[in-house]
């Protein structure tokens, strides 16, 4: 279920032919799921210059962040990892009716910072030592991760568990594993050298669907929604190793 095309047209229309009007000042608060947090501030850096509201962005995983909206916290905006947990707030009724969309699929990696070959598939099947994976209880980044593993020999492995993919990305940088299963668009913001991380087929694993869910209709959550889908911001998601809605995989 996605926002009525009639609704997204009228939007977008509005941001093109009145972009320099000023909306009143408000403050916008975004609930984003960790993978997604460093694009996203490259994205409300840009919406920032041309617009009054202030976006306030507070990052976490998924499961965290759909239970603290579930109870009630006070979040204008959020962007999952997943489609499942907007689904539900959608049918709780706790967003804006037809607010729900897709904004982006994401992509996992396997990062190894210590390689001395190339990573790769078979890099992965004969691993040892400590991988990091994020927590599939909570983290959609973790539950593909899981759906990765399945039918290879984990025995020479320990599996390291993040609370959101942000933590699992810290643990291999910091040492504490020797490999992780992280988000394709952190090594890409990091720009890790390309010879230490595999991009994994998405075949291999359920797509990562991302979605979005607004709260409310007020001019900020407007305002954001419709720059959301401009081709500057399209081109940031792409560019930072996120697949768009409908394109194919790479």
């Amino acid at each position: 279920m996605t926002r009525p095309l009639s609704v997204q047209f009228l939007v977008l229309v509005a941001w093109l032919i009145f972009p320099s009007i000023s909306i009143s000042a408000e403050t916008v608060r975004i609930a984003v799921a960790s993978n997604f947090h460093p694009t996203l501030t490259k994205i409300v850096q840009v919406l920032s210059k041309e617009s009054d509201t202030k976006y306030v962005l507070i990052s976490g995983s998924t499961g965290v962040l759909y239970s603290q909206i579930s109870n009630g916290a006070p979040f204008d905006i959020l962007m999952a990892a997943d489609k499942v947990r907007p689904a539900l707030l959608d049918t709780h009724g706790l967003i804006e009716p037809g607010s729900r969309m897709t904004y982006a699929v994401g992509r996992l990696a396997l990062w190894v910072p210590g390689s001395t070959s190339p990573v790769n598939k078979s890099f992965l099947q004969n691993l040892q030592g400590n991988l990091a994976i994020a927590n599939p209880e909570i983290a959609p980044y973790g539950v593909a991760a899981k759906e990765l593993l399945r039918g290879i020999d984990l025995s020479k492995v320990r599996l390291v568990m993040g609370n959101n993919v942000g933590q699992t990305f810290h643990f291999v940088q910091t040492g504490n594993a020797q490999a992780g299963l992280v988000a394709l668009s952190q090594v890409r913001h990091s720009e890790i050298d390309r010879r230490l991380f595999w991009p994994v087929d998405e075949g291999l694993h359920k797509p990562i669907e991302q979605q979005m869910v607004t709260m409310n209709q007020s001019a900020g959550t407007i305002e954001f929604s419709a720059f959301l889908i401009t081709e500057t911001a399209t081109n940031i998601i792409s560019n930072d190793g996120y697949r768009l809605p409908g394109s194919r995989e790479n």
